[in-house]
């Protein structure tokens, strides 16, 4: 998770009006893929982790700065994501806390079968 935040923090002054968030793709104790969220309306940090992780994201844990979403704006729902990359654990630092999110990606992936941690260096 602190591999995380650090790559969070790299969206200092970039992700606005978005929050900055960094996400690591781990598998078999390696990291697979990282990302973070970079300019507003493009790539999540999750969906960025994933090209880099490619087929090693079946089956790992992803651990993210901020709750995976689960609307449909600029950009699809970071939990269809992580189900589509087969994902079997998620490590989330905190809640989303847009009204809009605020627990419903995490009741998504849990809904589906993937283990879900949340309060991670929160």
């Amino acid at each position: 998770m602190k591999r995380a935040l650090g790559l969070a923090r790299r969206g200092v002054a970039l992700t606005s009006p978005n929050p900055m968030v960094g996400a690591v793709v781990v598998k078999n104790g390696r990291v697979a893929g990282e990302g973070f969220h970079t300019w507003d309306g493009r790539k999540h940090a999750e969906v960025l982790a994933f090209e880099q992780a490619g087929a090693a994201a079946r089956g790992a844990t992803i651990y993210v700065t901020l709750e995976p979403c689960c609307i449909t704006s600029r950009t699809g729902p970071c939990t269809e994501a992580i189900l589509r990359a087969g994902v079997r654990r998620v490590v989330a630092a905190m809640r989303d806390p847009n009204p809009a999110v605020n627990g419903r990606g995490l009741a998504r992936l849990r809904r589906a079968g993937v283990r879900v941690t949340e309060g991670v260096c929160e």
